[in-house]
């Protein structure tokens, strides 16, 4: 198991296929997104099991780190932290000291334990929610719990468009027991973006122990064609979904998302606000959503789409 340092001319075969299979076929990137000029001018990362090649990145001039793919199969075998430290070494050798990349939120724990941290830059990217993260390069690992569920206790605000995404994309995939949802506007991108509705899905599959409770305020016609209804119909044992009227005072109001019993995200289209360890926000929300659940009712469309 190796990782080289390639140009694109050289590798351009071993890496359009690793990039095809992870960034087009698995996550939906567009082709005309994918592909770009910066191949040309990047240095590459290529790994090796024996003779396959199964992992690659990009580092472009700017000291950037971009497109880290490691195929389906060879997940979990350590290549994502090959490609990573090949990168650094590659600029401690030629005496830079800092590398940055745009992380897919899904991988901010992985990225965060290599020791790069989140700056307040958060993007919609081939509509994957991603934010910025930089380490400086042969220095300890910073202390730092940002965003880190049950150890950050900073609250954070961002009236960026993607915030609530990421953090969102953050939040559940460190969650470990429950999702409690409370939904004012079904539109939300949070609600309609593939990634997002993943998370959930991922998050429910990988314990039969998890459960995902989600409320909204009214049936609308079509409620059957949104994507959490569509999810609920494949998942309908442990993802429940019902509808209540809600006050609409500033402070109970909105969309909120709690992580187990310990985060909580507040959200509307222009400010979301998230804390990642407060659990006396959390039991107070928690005791809302109870009463609103002890008095929702089960939808007319998700029981028709039952029976």
């Amino acid at each position: 198991m190796e990782v080289s340092t390639v140009d694109w001319d050289s590798a351009q075969s071993s890496l359009r296929h690793i990039r095809q299979k992870v960034f087009i076929e698995e996550q939906q990137v567009p082709a005309d997104l994918e592909w770009d000029r910066l191949d040309m001018q990047a240095i590459h990362f290529l790994g090796k099991e024996g003779n396959r090649p199964v992992a690659c990145a990009r580092l472009i001039k700017d000291e950037s780190l971009g497109r880290v793919a490691v195929l389906k199969e060879y997940r979990g075998h350590g290549w994502g932290g090959r490609l990573i430290r090949a990168a650094e070494q590659y600029l401690i050798a030629r005496h830079k000291g800092r590398l940055s990349l745009n992380a897919q939120a899904n991988g901010y724990h992985f990225y965060f334990n290599n020791g790069y941290r989140p700056s307040e830059e958060m993007f919609w990217d081939a509509n994957i929610p991603h934010l910025k993260m930089t380490k400086v390069l042969n220095r300890p690992n910073p202390a730092s719990n940002t965003f880190i569920l049950g150890k950050d206790q900073e609250s954070h605000y961002s009236d960026q468009p993607a915030a609530s995404a990421v953090w969102f994309q953050i939040g559940s995939s460190q969650a470990r027991r429950e999702l409690d949802i409370q939904i004012s506007d079904l539109a939300h991108p949070v609600f309609n973006n593939t990634n997002c509705v993943a998370n959930i899905a991922r998050f429910i599959r990988e314990s039969h122990k998890r459960k995902v409770r989600i409320l909204i305020n009214q049936e609308i016609p079509g409620l059957s064609e949104h994507p959490l209804l569509q999810l609920q119909q494949r998942m309908s044992s442990r993802l429940l979904i019902r509808w209540v009227p809600m006050k609409t005072d500033t402070d109970s109001y909105g969309n909120h998302i709690l992580f187990d019993l310990t985060g909580h995200m507040r959200f509307d289209y222009k400010t979301v606000y998230s804390c990642f360890d407060n659990r006396l926000s959390v039991s107070r929300h928690k005791a809302h959503f109870e009463q609103y659940w002890l008095n929702s009712k089960e939808l007319i469309e998700g029981r028709n789409l039952r029976l």
